[in-house]
């Protein structure tokens, strides 16, 4: 199981510990944004909520319909997703979050 922590939000691809509070999703119309730019963008959302995790993390790039591609208001062709459990983990239970 893959975990990080991004400003203070821990992200991991499988189950965490803790209380789920909601799905969060993010995209970034970038072809060339990052991984790391998504996590940030998710972790602000995750604080706003009252959490600090994010469990069942993934990230995920599509390409946009031609007709939006068509938009000289839009310039790249794919987006950068992220998707993902908002989640409060109580202190007590970090140590087994963090835990490999």
């Amino acid at each position: 199981m893959a975990k990080s922590i991004i400003d203070g939000v821990l992200f991991s691809d499988g189950d965490l510990p803790g209380e789920e509070l909601e799905q969060v999703v993010v995209s970034i119309s970038k072809q060339n944004a990052l991984p790391s730019d998504i996590k940030k963008k998710m972790a602000k959302k995750v604080k706003e909520k009252g959490g600090n995790a994010i469990s069942n993390f993934e990230v995920a790039q599509s390409g946009h319909h031609w007709l939006f591609t068509a938009s000289i208001l839009m310039w790249d062709t794919e987006s950068l997703y992220g998707v993902g459990k908002a989640r409060k983990i109580a202190k007590e239970q970090m140590a087994e979050a963090l835990k490999p």
